[in-house]
């Protein structure tokens, strides 16, 4: 853990909301930021320095709204710049909330498996806490859709605290967020 002097460093991981699409982040995400807030920041935002991590996951095949077949070089920048923009957005809503609070942080965003990429980030950052939202997903669930939290809770190199959302905020499905 960080000395006395120094601020806590919290990695939170975040993503975009499937239901209420971009550039929305998910109701995990708004979930875990509010509990860190109110339970850990409180009123010490001094104590704190908050570093977020959005992992984008690259599309199956690379292309939303085209036919891969006539895909060209000028094609693929789009889709770099459109994924680069999403993310930024994603970010800025919540650098933008702890600017108002006077909370220091960081964002940045990675590409790939995000359980993989949270760990990963966590031993090169070396936070002294990762916290993550949970979609709360019922063991038939887990199977076929996996949960990063858990992954997290099992292989990252620092206390993971995740966080479930609240009932009334959960969606029918609950794949959803």
């Amino acid at each position: 853990m960080a000395g006395s002097s120094e601020p806590t460093r919290v990695m939170v991981a975040v993503n975009e909301s499937s239901i209420k699409g971009y550039p929305h982040p998910s109701i995990s995400s708004c979930a875990a930021f509010d509990w860190m807030l109110s339970k850990l920041v409180r009123s010490n935002t001094g104590g704190f320095h908050l570093l977020f991590l959005h992992v984008q996951v690259p599309d199956e095949d690379g292309f939303d709204d085209m036919d891969s077949i006539y895909a060209s070089p000028a094609d693929f920048q789009t889709m770099k710049q459109r994924d680069k923009i999403r993310g930024l957005h994603l970010l800025e809503y919540f650098v933008n909330q702890c600017h108002q609070l006077e909370i220091n942080c960081e964002a940045w965003i990675k590409q790939g498996d995000p359980k993989e990429v949270i760990c990963s980030e966590v031993k090169r950052v070396q936070p002294d806490l990762l916290v993550v939202g949970s979609r709360g997903l019922g063991p038939f669930q887990r199977v076929f859709v996996g949960t990063v939290s858990e992954f997290c809770v099992k292989h990252a190199d620092c206390p993971v605290i995740t966080i479930k959302r609240k009932a009334d905020e959960a969606p029918q499905d609950p794949v959803d967020d």
